[in-house]
């Protein structure tokens, strides 16, 4: 299964949600800022690696094994965890979608890639089983290394 949404990037923000949540407990502590993602249950925020606002293509796949994409230019694999069953819902501070794919309750793998063909695009890759070692999957220009691990929470 693979959907694409055209989602509108903001404040250098990408949202991947399944439930409400406050602009309180979505403060970026510089930890976050320094690998790139807010881990919360339920909730994760991505920096776009972009300061601009500009619409961009994000495509949510659910194979049952991860398969790298070449184009990638960054690959984080962290933990989504849902306490019930819920939708996925992408945003940013300007932009909403809700997309149609329903994830049970319990502990999932996300695998997001910033990738650059013609235009830059996004792959969330869902995987249905939890992620033992939250990390960055390759080494990129941005200051991660292959295999440093990704930290939960705000710090």
């Amino acid at each position: 299964m693979e959907r694409k949404i055209d989602l509108a990037i903001s404040q250098s923000l990408l949202i991947v949600s399944t439930r409400e949540f406050s602009d309180e407990e979505c403060t970026w502590g510089p930890g976050n800022q320094a690998q790139g993602v807010l881990i919360l249950p339920g909730l994760l925020m991505l920096d776009p690696l972009s300061d601009e606002e500009f619409g961009a293509d994000v495509i949510i796949r659910q194979p049952l094994r991860f398969s790298a994409d070449k184009r990638a230019q960054r690959t984080l694999c962290v933990p989504l965890s849902l306490l019930e069953s819920a939708e996925l819902v992408l945003a940013s501070p300007v932009d909403e979608h809700t997309t149609g794919i329903r994830l049970d309750a319990g502990e999932h793998t996300l695998i997001y890639e910033i990738c650059l063909g013609r235009d830059v695009f996004y792959t969330l890759t869902l995987l249905a089983q939890p992620c033992e070692n939250p990390r960055a999957l390759r080494a990129d220009g941005w200051g991660l290394k292959k295999d440093q691990p990704l930290q939960a929470g705000i710090f």
